[in-house]
């Protein structure tokens, strides 16, 4: 295999047409660059130069290998510059689960927004994951990142997560329910209603946000119909079929015949980033670190903006 080394000195000699100088350029002496030109020409088997006392001139062999010469060093510099990339996080690609009601939050949409004009090189791609799989599906190293919204049970060692906002958690209540035209509801106000949730194997942090709620108040929720996604579920609330507790972001869906109002005196849902925590590359920590930044006011700071 060629030397790449000997390939730039090849380079410098043919662009100056003098030893000395390309030696100066290269900041060498000059007879270690001629032993060099020699080795090389001995390998290719060609003759690269015409040397004389005076003139040094490229052989119509040498002339036609100086094209080649001249690619294969800038691919090498192409390669490199891209594997610094790789390393440093300003490059690759980005597998990022989120949840079904975490596309109406503002906060995804930002990150998402701001991270793709910073660092443009990194490839994103998406799907929706429900939060039971998200946490195996990062482990398996199917997802990098993970939005979702912070379960009862605390995350695996093998898992690393950071709160990124809290949201305030609203009732979606059909336009002909009594609470519709409330400015507020207390929980228990809700006794009576159906409450339409996801289904019981889907982990949703939704659904362990209603249980919470109906613990603290020793109420036994009546359950409705089920959906997978929240715009089924609002879909539902719609169709009369129950209400659905949900953060206030999903407001952004405006299905006609529903209305939210904001449960009075709750804690709020935590917006949370999940990652592997041993062995997350350098572009999802770049992720990380640049989400931290965005939420907390100082977006230019992240390491995703940083050049190599």
């Amino acid at each position: 295999m060629l030397d790449l080394r000997r390939l730039r000195y090849f380079v410098t000699v043919a662009d100056e047409l003098h030893f000395g100088r390309a030696a100066d350029r290269l900041h060498m002496a000059q007879p270690p660059l001629t032993r060099q030109i020699s080795a090389l020409e001995t390998e290719l088997g060609i003759r690269l130069f015409e040397r004389s006392t005076r003139n040094v001139t490229l052989t119509p062999e040498g002339a036609q290998f100086l094209d080649q010469a001249r690619r294969v060093l800038e691919a090498a510099i192409s390669a490199q510059t891209s594997a610094q990339r790789l390393a440093s996080g300003a490059a690759g690609r980005l597998a990022i689960g989120y949840t079904s009601s975490i596309p109406m939050s503002r906060t995804f949409s930002e990150i998402v927004r701001e991270f793709g004009r910073a660092a443009p090189e990194v490839e994103l791609s998406f799907r929706e994951v429900a939060s039971v799989d998200q946490h195996r599906q990062i482990a398996a190293g199917v997802l990098d990142i993970a939005f979702g919204w912070a379960a009862t049970e605390a995350a695996p060692p093998a898992i690393a997560q950071r709160v990124l906002a809290r949201e305030a958690l609203v009732a979606a209540v059909p336009c002909a329910s009594e609470h519709a035209a409330s400015d507020a509801v207390e929980f228990p106000a809700l006794a009576h209603e159906a409450f339409i949730t996801y289904p019981a194997g889907q982990g949703s942090a939704l659904n362990a946000a209603l249980y919470r709620l109906c613990a603290k108040t020793g109420l036994t929720p009546r359950l409705g119909p089920t959906a997978t996604q929240v715009a089924a579920l609002v879909a539902l609330v719609a169709a009369e079929r129950g209400v659905a507790i949900v953060p206030a972001s999903v407001a952004a869906l405006q299905m006609p015949g529903v209305r939210y109002v904001p449960l009075a005196n709750e804690a709020p849902l935590e917006q949370t980033l999940l990652w592997r925590a041993n062995d997350a590359s350098r572009c999802a920590l770049r992720f990380v670190e640049f989400a931290h930044d965005s939420v907390n006011g100082n977006p230019h700071r992240s390491a995703a903006t940083q050049s190599t």
